[in-house]
């Protein structure tokens, strides 16, 4: 690895810290010695021996895998099969510059390599010269090489391109509610939008979320208010809790935000909704998601179903203030209302919240500014909640 020609991710921070924007991961990770050492390892890999982003794993369970230990390992390289099935090729052991490269850290990543039946393993610290291996089928043992060969050569001549497409083109406006009714036909689950939505709510939410999927388009980065979008990061495949210990996993679009000195994601995402006590009845749910210093989740949950309300082409995006505060229960509606009125104003409205007005008679995309204010709106108030959420906690930690 010629460290020169290695260029490192975006650096932001985070509660006055540093951190680097994994590619990978897609999460801001705090720098240290040993991260910056994976870091360079994964640009590396990208960049100099050409290996698909999109087949590289970082910090893996090995139990991912169907392997009976609660081990990980720091980086796995993926091969496409004629089956077109991924299966590691490869196990990279990351240490940090003041770790030596010894007998016991090389030990423990050939034992990954033998459970995930690799072929390839390197060992690096960025200050000595990296170590590599390569599986002899004949010797029945792992043989020294200089280097990791490029990617298509580490294939060794086995490796089926993996077919890249293009996104599809919108549905056009006046398709939109005849592909929702024929997913409904094609899937036994809903998956993004209940069949339980009436169709003047259900139309309008799958004309937003196709919008959100579509990365062709970005909402502009700028100042807008209580935050800067530092970037328009596309989508994101991740998971999240909510307050109430649900689970919520799928495409989610995703702001990179500055806060003062803080940089953020928030993400948005329409998934379908149940409460635990009537699973039968399943809404569709816009849901504002952060990722903070502690943890990821839902900062807001709003049930379209019963926010709402539609006269005509006009959609109108309320939210009734109901805020769920972690194991402490339900928060009250006018202390959050309070909140609201001292950070952002412009969204009181009566006892509800006003998020927005879109018209529904065309094809919603996320540089129209009607969106832009929509998502904008969506993430101040999900932003003054987790305020909100943050003062209950302490006032509660005060009294014990």
């Amino acid at each position: 690895m010629n460290n020169k020609k290695i260029k490192l991710p975006p650096i932001y921070k985070r509660n006055g810290k540093d951190c680097y924007l994994d590619p990978i991961r897609k999460k801001l990770i705090y720098i240290t010695p040993e991260e910056t050492v994976r870091q360079m390892v994964i640009s590396y890999l990208i960049n100099v021996l050409e290996v698909p982003a999109d087949l590289i794993v970082v910090e893996e369970h090995l139990s991912h895998y169907g392997i009976n230990t609660n081990k990980r390992a720091d980086i796995i390289i993926h091969t496409i099969d004629k089956e077109k099935n991924q299966r590691p090729i490869a196990v990279i052991e990351c240490k940090a510059p003041n770790v030596y490269l010894d007998v016991k850290a090389q030990d423990q990543m050939l034992e990954y390599c033998d459970m995930l039946e690799a072929d390839y393993a390197m060992m690096v610290n960025t200050v000595d010269k990296e170590q590599c291996f390569v599986y002899d089928y004949e010797k029945k043992s792992y043989v020294v090489i200089d280097e990791l060969p490029c990617y298509k050569n580490m294939c060794d001549g086995n490796f089926d391109e993996l077919d890249v497409f293009g996104l599809p083109p919108r549905i056009k406006f006046s398709e939109l509610q005849f592909n929702l009714q024929n997913e409904y036909n094609t899937y036994d689950e809903d998956i993004y939008i209940s069949r339980l939505t009436p169709m003047n709510i259900a139309v309008p939410m799958y004309n937003l979320l196709e919008g959100l999927l579509d990365t062709r388009v970005k909402m502009p980065i700028g100042n807008y208010g209580l935050f800067e979008l530092v970037e328009d990061y596309g989508v994101r495949m991740i998971s999240y809790g909510n307050a109430s210990g649900g689970k919520f996993f799928g495409p989610y679009r995703s702001f990179l935000v500055k806060v003062g000195e803080n940089t953020e994601f928030y993400s948005i995402s329409i998934t379908t909704y149940c409460k635990s006590t009537n699973p039968e009845k399943v809404k569709t749910c816009i849901c504002v998601a952060h990722d903070d210093e502690k943890e990821s989740h839902h900062a807001l949950q709003l049930v379209a179903d019963d926010n709402l309300v539609v006269d005509g082409d006009n959609i109108d995006f309320y939210h009734n203030g109901r805020i769920a505060i972690g194991n402490i229960g339900s928060g009250k509606i006018d202390e959050l209302r309070s909140f609201v009125i001292e950070r952002y104003p412009q969204i009181v409205l009566g006892k509800s919240f006003f998020l927005g007005r879109l018209v529904h008679n065309r094809l919603w995309q996320l540089d129209d500014p009607e969106i832009i204010n929509l998502i904008v709106n969506l993430i101040s108030y999900a932003m003054i909640r987790d305020e909100y959420r943050d003062y209950v906690k302490s006032k509660k930690n005060v009294l014990k």
